[in-house]
Protein backbone atom coordinates (compact mmCIF):
# COMPACT_ATOMS: atom_id res chain seq x y z
CA UNK A 1 0.00 0.00 0.00
CA UNK A 2 1.21 3.42 -1.09
CA UNK A 3 2.60 5.53 1.92
CA UNK A 4 -0.03 7.83 3.86
CA UNK A 5 0.23 10.39 6.67
CA UNK A 6 -2.92 10.99 9.38
CA UNK A 7 -3.91 13.15 12.07
CA UNK A 8 -6.31 13.86 14.50
CA UNK A 9 -8.38 17.18 15.07
CA UNK A 10 -11.28 18.56 16.30
CA UNK A 11 -13.91 20.97 14.08
CA UNK A 12 -16.80 22.88 16.13
CA UNK A 13 -20.48 21.21 15.93
CA UNK A 14 -23.68 22.40 17.28
CA UNK A 15 -22.72 20.14 20.32
CA UNK A 16 -19.72 21.24 21.13
CA UNK A 17 -16.22 19.81 19.27
CA UNK A 18 -16.59 16.86 17.07
CA UNK A 19 -13.37 14.52 16.99
CA UNK A 20 -11.99 13.87 13.34
CA UNK A 21 -9.33 11.54 12.02
CA UNK A 22 -8.12 12.40 8.92
CA UNK A 23 -6.11 10.06 6.27
CA UNK A 24 -4.24 11.21 2.64
CA UNK A 25 -1.48 10.18 0.18
CA UNK A 26 1.76 11.17 2.03
CA UNK A 27 2.89 12.30 -1.61
CA UNK A 28 1.03 15.39 -1.43
CA UNK A 29 -2.84 16.45 -2.42
CA UNK A 30 -4.92 14.73 -4.64
CA UNK A 31 -7.56 15.58 -7.57
CA UNK A 32 -9.70 13.09 -6.16
CA UNK A 33 -12.48 13.64 -4.39
CA UNK A 34 -12.37 13.49 -0.72
CA UNK A 35 -14.50 11.01 1.08
CA UNK A 36 -16.30 11.09 4.89
CA UNK A 37 -17.05 7.87 6.27
CA UNK A 38 -19.84 7.86 9.07
CA UNK A 39 -19.71 4.85 11.34
CA UNK A 40 -22.27 2.57 13.12
CA UNK A 41 -23.29 2.98 16.53
CA UNK A 42 -22.14 2.46 19.77
CA UNK A 43 -18.58 2.82 18.36
CA UNK A 44 -16.69 5.62 16.57
CA UNK A 45 -14.37 6.66 13.91
CA UNK A 46 -12.32 3.88 15.00
CA UNK A 47 -14.56 1.51 13.32
CA UNK A 48 -13.41 2.30 9.88
CA UNK A 49 -9.10 3.14 10.62
CA UNK A 50 -8.08 0.07 7.86
CA UNK A 51 -10.47 0.75 5.65
CA UNK A 52 -9.65 4.71 5.89
CA UNK A 53 -6.05 4.08 5.32
CA UNK A 54 -6.89 1.42 2.36
CA UNK A 55 -8.84 4.65 0.29
CA UNK A 56 -6.62 7.16 1.37
CA UNK A 57 -3.61 6.39 -0.86
CA UNK A 58 -5.21 8.51 -3.28
CA UNK A 59 -7.77 11.04 -2.19
CA UNK A 60 -8.46 12.74 1.47
CA UNK A 61 -10.25 10.32 4.03
CA UNK A 62 -12.17 11.71 7.09
CA UNK A 63 -13.78 9.57 9.79
CA UNK A 64 -15.55 11.40 12.50
CA UNK A 65 -17.44 10.39 15.56
CA UNK A 66 -20.73 10.94 15.53
CA UNK A 67 -21.56 13.84 18.46
CA UNK A 68 -21.74 11.77 21.78
CA UNK A 69 -19.63 8.91 20.11
CA UNK A 70 -15.69 8.39 20.46
CA UNK A 71 -14.41 11.75 20.62
CA UNK A 72 -16.87 13.94 20.36
CA UNK A 73 -19.24 15.99 22.50
CA UNK A 74 -22.84 14.80 23.16
CA UNK A 75 -26.07 16.15 22.48
CA UNK A 76 -27.52 17.27 25.64
CA UNK A 77 -30.59 15.41 24.74
CA UNK A 78 -32.41 12.94 22.29
CA UNK A 79 -31.51 13.76 18.81
CA UNK A 80 -32.97 13.09 15.25
CA UNK A 81 -30.86 11.63 12.34
CA UNK A 82 -32.05 14.90 10.80
CA UNK A 83 -29.73 16.40 13.97
CA UNK A 84 -26.90 14.39 13.62
CA UNK A 85 -26.92 15.09 9.71
CA UNK A 86 -26.75 18.52 10.31
CA UNK A 87 -23.80 18.32 12.49
CA UNK A 88 -22.37 16.56 9.34
CA UNK A 89 -23.03 18.83 7.49
CA UNK A 90 -21.82 21.61 9.97
CA UNK A 91 -18.34 19.82 9.81
CA UNK A 92 -18.26 19.00 6.02
CA UNK A 93 -18.67 23.34 6.01
CA UNK A 94 -16.12 23.64 8.13
CA UNK A 95 -13.89 22.02 6.49
CA UNK A 96 -14.11 24.25 3.47
CA UNK A 97 -16.71 22.41 1.24
CA UNK A 98 -20.21 22.46 -0.34
CA UNK A 99 -21.76 25.23 -2.90
CA UNK A 100 -19.84 28.21 -0.90
CA UNK A 101 -16.58 25.90 -0.98
CA UNK A 102 -14.60 23.54 -3.01
CA UNK A 103 -18.08 21.50 -3.60
CA UNK A 104 -19.31 18.16 -2.77
CA UNK A 105 -17.49 15.37 -1.11
CA UNK A 106 -18.45 11.39 -1.31
CA UNK A 107 -19.87 10.05 1.64
CA UNK A 108 -19.96 5.85 3.04
CA UNK A 109 -22.02 4.83 5.98
CA UNK A 110 -23.38 1.49 6.98
CA UNK A 111 -26.09 1.29 9.82
CA UNK A 112 -26.23 4.01 11.74
CA UNK A 113 -24.45 6.00 9.56
CA UNK A 114 -26.22 4.80 6.45
CA UNK A 115 -29.00 7.19 8.00
CA UNK A 116 -26.93 10.11 9.02
CA UNK A 117 -26.08 9.83 5.26
CA UNK A 118 -29.13 9.83 3.34
CA UNK A 119 -30.34 12.90 5.32
CA UNK A 120 -27.44 14.47 4.34
CA UNK A 121 -27.73 13.77 1.03
CA UNK A 122 -31.20 15.10 0.80
CA UNK A 123 -31.36 17.84 3.01
CA UNK A 124 -27.78 19.18 2.10
CA UNK A 125 -27.10 17.83 -1.48
CA UNK A 126 -24.60 20.74 -2.41
CA UNK A 127 -22.16 18.64 0.08
CA UNK A 128 -22.83 15.22 -1.45
CA UNK A 129 -21.76 13.45 -4.68
CA UNK A 130 -22.58 10.21 -4.18
CA UNK A 131 -22.66 8.12 -1.54
CA UNK A 132 -21.97 4.08 -0.86
CA UNK A 133 -23.91 1.90 1.37
CA UNK A 134 -22.01 -0.93 3.60
CA UNK A 135 -25.41 -2.38 4.93
CA UNK A 136 -28.78 0.15 5.24
CA UNK A 137 -30.08 0.73 8.54
CA UNK A 138 -34.06 -0.07 6.91
CA UNK A 139 -36.49 -1.44 8.90
CA UNK A 140 -39.79 -2.69 8.93
CA UNK A 141 -42.14 -1.34 11.71
CA UNK A 142 -41.72 -4.77 13.20
CA UNK A 143 -38.08 -4.78 13.66
CA UNK A 144 -38.11 -1.42 14.84
CA UNK A 145 -40.17 -2.78 17.92
CA UNK A 146 -37.65 -6.09 17.69
CA UNK A 147 -34.77 -3.14 18.03
CA UNK A 148 -36.04 -0.90 20.19
CA UNK A 149 -36.71 -3.79 22.67
CA UNK A 150 -32.66 -4.78 22.57
CA UNK A 151 -30.90 -1.58 22.02
CA UNK A 152 -33.81 1.69 23.13
CA UNK A 153 -32.80 3.30 26.95
CA UNK A 154 -29.66 3.72 28.20
CA UNK A 155 -27.76 1.07 28.81
CA UNK A 156 -26.77 -0.96 31.79
CA UNK A 157 -24.09 -0.16 33.84
CA UNK A 158 -25.85 0.98 36.53
CA UNK A 159 -28.52 -1.57 36.60
CA UNK A 160 -27.20 -4.60 35.30
CA UNK A 161 -23.75 -5.64 37.21
CA UNK A 162 -23.01 -8.00 34.25
CA UNK A 163 -23.08 -5.47 31.55
CA UNK A 164 -19.65 -4.14 31.52
CA UNK A 165 -18.38 -7.83 31.49
CA UNK A 166 -21.09 -9.26 28.76
CA UNK A 167 -19.97 -6.61 26.82
CA UNK A 168 -16.30 -7.28 27.49
CA UNK A 169 -16.99 -10.50 26.44
CA UNK A 170 -18.91 -10.37 23.27
CA UNK A 171 -16.35 -7.96 21.77
CA UNK A 172 -12.94 -8.79 23.17
CA UNK A 173 -13.13 -12.49 24.37
CA UNK A 174 -14.95 -13.83 22.12
CA UNK A 175 -14.74 -10.79 19.26
CA UNK A 176 -13.19 -12.73 15.79
CA UNK A 177 -9.84 -13.76 16.74
CA UNK A 178 -8.43 -12.56 13.04
CA UNK A 179 -9.25 -9.11 14.12
CA UNK A 180 -6.20 -9.64 16.78
CA UNK A 181 -6.40 -8.81 21.05
CA UNK A 182 -5.41 -5.07 20.00
CA UNK A 183 -7.69 -4.08 17.35
CA UNK A 184 -10.75 -5.95 19.48
CA UNK A 185 -9.99 -4.11 22.42
CA UNK A 186 -9.87 -0.67 20.78
CA UNK A 187 -13.40 -1.39 19.75
CA UNK A 188 -14.09 -2.45 22.86
CA UNK A 189 -13.20 0.79 24.56
CA UNK A 190 -15.15 2.60 21.78
CA UNK A 191 -18.06 0.96 22.49
CA UNK A 192 -17.71 2.38 26.55
CA UNK A 193 -17.32 5.85 25.43
CA UNK A 194 -20.37 6.64 24.35
CA UNK A 195 -21.87 6.25 27.94
CA UNK A 196 -25.16 6.56 29.17
CA UNK A 197 -25.88 8.79 26.12
CA UNK A 198 -25.42 5.55 23.87
CA UNK A 199 -29.27 4.87 23.06
CA UNK A 200 -29.50 8.32 21.46
CA UNK A 201 -28.18 7.34 17.97
CA UNK A 202 -30.16 3.87 18.07
CA UNK A 203 -33.66 5.63 19.10
CA UNK A 204 -32.84 8.64 16.18
CA UNK A 205 -32.83 5.50 13.63
CA UNK A 206 -35.98 3.90 14.76
CA UNK A 207 -37.79 6.75 14.37
CA UNK A 208 -36.23 7.69 11.00
CA UNK A 209 -38.42 6.58 7.69
CA UNK A 210 -35.82 5.62 6.07
CA UNK A 211 -38.32 3.91 3.71
CA UNK A 212 -39.69 6.95 2.11
CA UNK A 213 -36.25 9.23 2.40
CA UNK A 214 -34.66 6.47 0.96
CA UNK A 215 -36.91 7.08 -2.69
CA UNK A 216 -35.79 10.40 -2.76
CA UNK A 217 -32.30 10.31 -3.22
CA UNK A 218 -30.65 11.82 -6.46
CA UNK A 219 -27.47 11.13 -5.97
CA UNK A 220 -25.42 7.83 -7.80
CA UNK A 221 -25.43 5.16 -4.85
CA UNK A 222 -23.82 2.38 -4.29
CA UNK A 223 -24.93 -0.52 -1.78
CA UNK A 224 -22.83 -3.45 -0.42
CA UNK A 225 -24.63 -6.69 0.46
CA UNK A 226 -22.04 -8.18 2.82
CA UNK A 227 -22.56 -11.05 5.28
CA UNK A 228 -24.96 -9.22 7.94
CA UNK A 229 -27.88 -9.00 9.64
CA UNK A 230 -28.70 -5.76 7.46
CA UNK A 231 -28.26 -8.11 4.29
CA UNK A 232 -32.18 -8.02 2.57
CA UNK A 233 -32.70 -5.27 4.59
CA UNK A 234 -29.88 -3.35 2.29
CA UNK A 235 -31.32 -5.38 -1.02
CA UNK A 236 -34.75 -3.84 -0.23
CA UNK A 237 -32.79 -0.81 -0.24
CA UNK A 238 -31.21 -0.85 -3.65
CA UNK A 239 -35.03 -1.37 -4.98
CA UNK A 240 -36.10 2.16 -3.21
CA UNK A 241 -33.33 4.31 -4.25
CA UNK A 242 -33.66 5.80 -7.92
CA UNK A 243 -29.89 5.59 -9.51
CA UNK A 244 -28.68 2.37 -7.26
CA UNK A 245 -26.64 -0.16 -7.59
CA UNK A 246 -26.24 -3.15 -5.39
CA UNK A 247 -22.95 -5.40 -5.08
CA UNK A 248 -23.16 -9.14 -3.58
CA UNK A 249 -20.45 -9.43 -1.26
CA UNK A 250 -22.03 -12.21 1.18
CA UNK A 251 -18.79 -13.89 1.50
CA UNK A 252 -17.29 -10.88 3.50
CA UNK A 253 -18.48 -10.92 7.50
CA UNK A 254 -19.21 -7.66 8.47
CA UNK A 255 -16.88 -8.12 11.81
CA UNK A 256 -14.21 -8.08 9.63
CA UNK A 257 -15.14 -6.17 6.74
CA UNK A 258 -13.02 -3.05 7.65
CA UNK A 259 -10.17 -4.72 8.60
CA UNK A 260 -9.71 -8.14 7.18
CA UNK A 261 -11.06 -7.58 4.28
CA UNK A 262 -10.49 -3.52 3.98
CA UNK A 263 -8.54 -3.63 0.57
CA UNK A 264 -11.11 -5.38 -1.24
CA UNK A 265 -14.11 -3.40 -0.09
CA UNK A 266 -11.46 -0.33 -1.01
CA UNK A 267 -11.67 -1.91 -4.61
CA UNK A 268 -15.36 -2.12 -4.89
CA UNK A 269 -16.02 1.24 -3.43
CA UNK A 270 -12.96 3.25 -4.91
CA UNK A 271 -14.36 2.03 -8.66
CA UNK A 272 -17.77 3.62 -7.80
CA UNK A 273 -15.79 6.80 -6.52
CA UNK A 274 -13.91 7.00 -9.38
CA UNK A 275 -16.24 6.35 -12.51
CA UNK A 276 -17.60 9.07 -14.56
Amino acid sequence: MAEITTRRFYVDGPYGQVHIREARPKAGESNKTPLICFHQSPVSGAQYRPFQDEMAVDRIVWCPDTPGFGGSDAPSDVVTIGDYANAMATVIDGLGYGASGKGAIDIFGGHTGSVIGTELALTRSDLVRKIAYPSVALFSDEQKTMMMQRFGGPPGYFTDPNFVAETYKQTVLDGHPELGPERRLELFTERLRSGLKAWYAPEAVMSYDAEGQLQKLSQPALLLVLDDMLADNTRLAGTLIPNATIVEMTQIPHALAWDIHAAEIAEAVRAFYDKP
